[in-house]
């Protein structure tokens, strides 16, 4: 039986990012990553090492069950980085029970099970983390069927310019321009604000957003 390194299991919350930021969901965190931020808030999931619990596909999905109550339809998974494991089966069974399946990822790898995703958060990774990710690693995966937003950190101007060239490349999508939150989030929030509602080269789609669960703190 195969086992996956998981770091928590919680919910029914609210997701605190992104497109679906407001929105209620459950959560499904596993352990491992293969970048190393050095602004990552979940620094506890970095490894797989870290996993609170080795647990089957069926094990996370009856947990699922069992904390959501029938509060959510709606599951996220995020990490750490997800697609470093092979989630296919967890999708199947929770599509089997009903459940929309959210992903969270930056994009550096785009394993086969992705596309079965419902939707696919891609948080490319910018100067100031230290693990840039490359646009060729998810060029693909941006051309597919899958429903997928594009979510960026923005801490310093090099950040800015680094998501306006991806914003630049794939323009018809929703894209976040999120706060960094490695210190107090509103310094950077305000400044961020200033600078994409005066900047012409952004659309109407682009929405900048702190993250919600942190400046109201929730989990």
């Amino acid at each position: 039986m195969s086992r996956l390194p998981v770091c928590e299991i919680f919910g029914p919350t609210i997701q605190g990012e992104g497109l679906y930021s407001g929105h209620r969901t459950m959560f499904i965190r596993m352990a491992g990553c293969d970048y190393r931020c050095s602004w990552c808030d979940t620094q506890y999931a970095q490894s797989v090492s870290q996993a609170q619990q080795l647990l089957s596909e069926e094990e996370i999905v009856h947990l699922v069950n069992k904390r959501s109550c029938g509060g959510s339809r709606r599951v996220t998974v995020t990490g750490g980085n997800p697609c470093i494991h092979d989630l296919d089966k967890l999708i199947g069974l929770l599509h089997q029970e009903n459940y929309v399946i959210h992903i969270e990822t930056q994009g550096s790898i785009i394993p086969p099970w992705l596309y079965n995703a419902d939707h696919v958060c891609l948080s490319p990774k910018p100067p100031s983390s230290g693990n840039v990710t490359p646009v060729s690693a998810f060029d693909k995966f941006m051309h597919s069927d899958t429903s997928k937003e594009l979510k960026l950190v923005v801490g310093t101007e090099e950040d800015y310019i680094y998501a306006k060239q991806i914003y630049k490349q794939y323009p018809s999508y929703p894209f976040t321009l999120q706060a960094c939150t490695k210190e107090d989030p509103l310094p950077v929030l305000k400044w961020l604000i200033e600078y994409a509602t005066a900047d012409p080269d952004w659309g109407d789609n682009v929405k900048v957003l702190p993250q919600l669960h942190v400046l109201i703190g929730i989990k």
